[in-house]
């Protein structure tokens, strides 16, 4: 019986309301199904480790896309890019599965470089958890903040989707690229990056994990 009882946690959701109502008498909004989205932000020493590198690599006005090398990634001890990460894996999944004894093991970092009118077409990763995290944003035009996603606003957002359009079911969210966020969620959930017009470059890193142990 407590074998089956942590197996039920492990894919129960918590009956959290949403704060989206706030008139009386009292109505509560649910959302317990489907994909979470975690989202912090990281210390600005590894935004500026990975950009130290990254500059040497990117060339203004040219995407390009590289892999991140073993020794970036585990300089600094505790302190790492890959323990960072790891630790923020962890979080994630104990606060959706109720275990956090689980294992990481990273398959692969890489950082994008994107300059206007480049998009990401809506993907996803062959990985159980894969993450964004924003290294340098670039300076959208204001007029592109207001037009919708259904008359293809440029603006340079992140979607994530899953779904199609049923009714009384929200299938996307988007938000808009800052400096230091880092968005943390399961490989398969759909995703891409808007092309954006305006001056600056849009500079990424990914990276997919593979996850053990646990219940």
């Amino acid at each position: 019986m407590a074998e089956k009882e942590r197996l039920l946690k492990k894919y129960e959701a918590q009956a959290r309301p949403l704060p989206i109502d706030r008139g009386e008498p009292a109505l509560d909004f649910f959302s317990p199904f489907g994909p979470m989205i975690a989202k912090t932000r990281a210390p600005e020493r590894l935004l500026q480790r990975i950009n130290d590198h990254a500059d040497g690599l990117v060339s203004p006005g040219k995407g390009i896309e590289f892999l991140l090398p073993d020794r970036l990634i585990g300089e600094g001890g505790e302190g790492s890019l890959s323990s960072y990460v790891a630790g923020i894996i962890r979080r994630y999944l104990a606060a959706l599965e109720n275990n956090p004894e689980v294992t990481v093991d990273f398959e692969v970092f890489w950082v994008i470089s994107q300059y206007a009118g480049t998009p990401s077409p809506v993907h996803f990763h062959s990985a159980d958890i894969s993450g964004v995290l924003y290294l340098k944003v670039p300076d959208v035009e204001a007029e592109e903040e207001t037009r919708t996603y259904i008359s293809g606003r440029n603006a340079g957002y992140i979607n994530f989707l899953i779904g199609g359009k049923q009714r009384f079911s929200k299938s996307l969210i988007s938000f808009k690229p800052k400096v230091g966020e880092f968005y943390i969620f399961p490989g398969w959930l759909l995703h891409g990056a808007e092309p954006f017009r305006g001056e600056g470059e849009r500079r990424s890193m990914s990276f997919n994990a593979a996850i053990g142990g646990g219940n």
